[in-house]
């Protein structure tokens, strides 16, 4: 398998599992009962339009919530490169002190 479908193909977490179900469960039982409500009155009234936007307003939430596991899955990957990052910095800031005071040494000689 090449490595750049490695890194596209990621394991899915619970949450990510758990996300997908309870979306596909809102998008179907949301879908239910509005034609259910839809069936009933045979028009489009004020108490439809609340259930479409309700439904809506919950499919967006569901996507809401996926993409802030995935930013924070992202986050934490950059944390963690700026942690490696900031110890790296700080052994070349040693590693240049260290060559001053021996050029300091050097120069009072």
């Amino acid at each position: 398998m090449p490595e750049w479908l490695a890194k596209a193909i990621k394991r899915t977490t619970f949450f990510e599992k758990a996300t997908l179900a309870i979306g596909l469960a809102t998008i179907a039982v949301g879908f239910y009962f509005i034609q259910l409500l839809f069936s009933t009155d045979r028009k489009l009234s004020w108490l439809m339009l609340i259930a479409i936007l309700n439904w809506l307003s919950l499919l967006i939430l569901v996507i809401i919530a996926s993409l802030n596991a995935d930013v924070k899955e992202e986050l934490s990957l950059v944390i963690k490169e700026h942690t490696d990052e900031t110890r790296l910095l700080k052994e070349i800031t040693h590693e240049l002190l260290d060559e001053m005071k021996m050029l300091r040494k050097e120069m009072r000689k």
